[in-house]
């Protein structure tokens, strides 16, 4: 059986020079693999600029990569245009205020999936609004609301009930939750591992939080300057470190955490 998602030595450059007689290109991605099932998380590590946004962007349609394989339920979707594989995958991002559209109310931004995907009638969208508003531990009225009226922990509860409109199997996070408070952080963690029961959903999980990653993940990407480091299980990856670049960011992390303790 194939797994839900796996990627297969994806590879992805930018040109960063126009001069024709000299164009120079700047590769993110050098090749990075992965397998992720049903109900499980992969966390993705590393520091800004090591190719994390981009392989996200890569796994929701955003982008194309230059060369390797996306599966999803065996299906090459890099290949197959026909299959509708976006309803599947959905992304929430780390800046709940600027994702979410300040001049549409909270029902049309939730109501926008349905509507893109051509799913449903204008009643049954009404519905299914409701059912996951009440899904992320929001009330139904809320829908008629607007964007400004929410704290920024509701705003992410919004964010993520409107990744799960369709459906999906997947959900892409992307330091989903950097931007809160850190009274609020732990809120949207345990929110997201509730849905993930309830719902049997998997989890891409982008972070610089390894304490977080520890706590939250199945298997660890470790990146650096677009490559893969290391890839397995978390307590694994994080026992038994393989590479320098790993070893550096567990030693950072337990260095910042004793600092904040103190």
């Amino acid at each position: 059986m194939p797994s839900l998602l796996s990627a297969k030595l994806i590879r992805k450059s930018y040109k960063v020079s126009n001069n024709p007689f000299k164009q120079r290109y700047l590769e993110i991605l050098k090749g990075v693999s992965f397998t992720l099932n049903p109900g499980q998380t992969l966390a993705v590590v590393g520091e800004s600029g090591s190719g994390k946004s981009t392989l996200a962007r890569i796994l929701v349609g955003a982008e194309k990569p230059d060369s390797g394989e996306l599966l999803f339920e065996g299906n090459n979707i890099l290949k197959d245009s026909s299959f509708s594989w976006y309803q599947n995958i959905r992304m929430i991002f780390q800046n709940p205020a600027a994702s979410l559209n300040p001049r549409a109310s909270i029902r049309q931004s939730l109501e926008e999936p349905l509507i893109n995907a051509r799913v449903g009638s204008s009643q049954t969208r009404k519905e299914r609004i409701a059912e996951v508003l009440e899904l992320v531990g929001l009330r139904p009225e809320y829908a008629d609301r607007y964007p400004h009226t929410f704290s920024g922990g509701q705003r992410q509860r919004i964010a993520i009930a409107r990744a799960l409109m369709l459906n999906p199997k997947v959900i892409i996070a992307d330091e989903p939750v950097s931007a809160l408070d850190v009274s609020v952080q732990a809120q949207i963690i345990n929110l997201l591992l509730d849905l993930q029961d309830q719902l049997d959903l998997a989890y891409v999980f982008i972070s610089h939080d390894l304490g977080l990653v520890q706590h939250f993940s199945d298997k660890v990407l470790v990146m650096h300057n677009g490559e893969q480091k290391e890839y397995g299980r978390v307590g694994e990856v994080f026992s038994q470190p393989q590479s320098k670049y790993t070893i550096e960011l567990l030693n950072a992390s337990a260095t910042y955490r004793r600092a904040i303790e103190r």
